[in-house]
């Protein structure tokens, strides 16, 4: 059981190597900079820096509970008294607890504290469809704003209100693009550790149903 307590950091360490081969191709054919040089508000690199960097905290948040597993796995061998962590100080304090309900409150603290880490990727995750839905906003705005300063239909202005909408055209379409597909990246990645810390609880309880009913 140690061995398979690494396959969700294994897992996460596939994907992201995807990501990071994908983001060089994005690169190496010049997709990405074209999308930071024609985006003068600077949310798409600043979008894609938050999704790189909140794909880490999903390595850090798998390996968290990779280690909780592992634990568990120890407890069940009994070695619990050479633990530290979170599962085996639940386990302990389970085992002293006799009335069922406060058992139950115990089992939710504890699932509360495996996916506490997880609020905050939950958080990104909706923020990138956010600020994909302002560089809309900004980029409409660019192009509605253009308009104005149309005094006729001089040719040279005519190229300056078509540039400028073009413009702003890029804008809203590159950051909606980033902001969608980022999202739906990272909430891919947040629903596998939701499922693993949700399983892990329930091994929690099992285990430590098995203890009690042994003693």
């Amino acid at each position: 059981m140690s061995k398979q307590a690494w396959i969700l950091p294994l897992q996460w360490l596939w994907l992201f190597g995807l990501l990071l081969v994908g983001l060089g191709i994005l690169w190496d054919n010049g997709i990405l900079p074209f999308m930071f040089a024609t985006d003068n508000t600077y949310l798409c690199p600043l979008m894609v820096i938050l999704f790189l960097l909140t794909c880490l905290h999903c390595g850090y948040c798998s390996v968290f509970l990779a280690k909780q597993v592992q634990a568990l796995a120890a407890w069940q061998q009994g070695q619990y008294q050479q633990t530290t962590t979170v599962i085996s100080r639940y386990l302990s304090e389970l085992q002293k607890i006799p009335n069922p309900q406060d058992k139950q409150l115990t089992a939710e603290l504890l699932s509360a504290q495996l996916h506490s880490s997880h609020e905050v990727g939950w958080f990104i995750t909706g923020a990138l469809i956010k600020l994909g839905m302002l560089g809309t906003v900004i980029g409409f705005v660019m192009m509605l704003g253009s308009m104005t300063h149309l005094d006729s239909l001089d040719i040279t202005q005519v190229q300056t209100l078509m540039s400028t909408m073009t413009q702003g055209m890029k804008i809203a379409l590159n950051t909606t693009i980033i902001g969608l597909v980022g999202s739906m990246l990272l909430g891919m990645q947040y629903l596998r550790l939701d499922q693993a810390a949700d399983e892990l609880v329930v091994n929690a309880i099992h285990a430590s149903e098995l203890a009690h009913g042994s003693v």
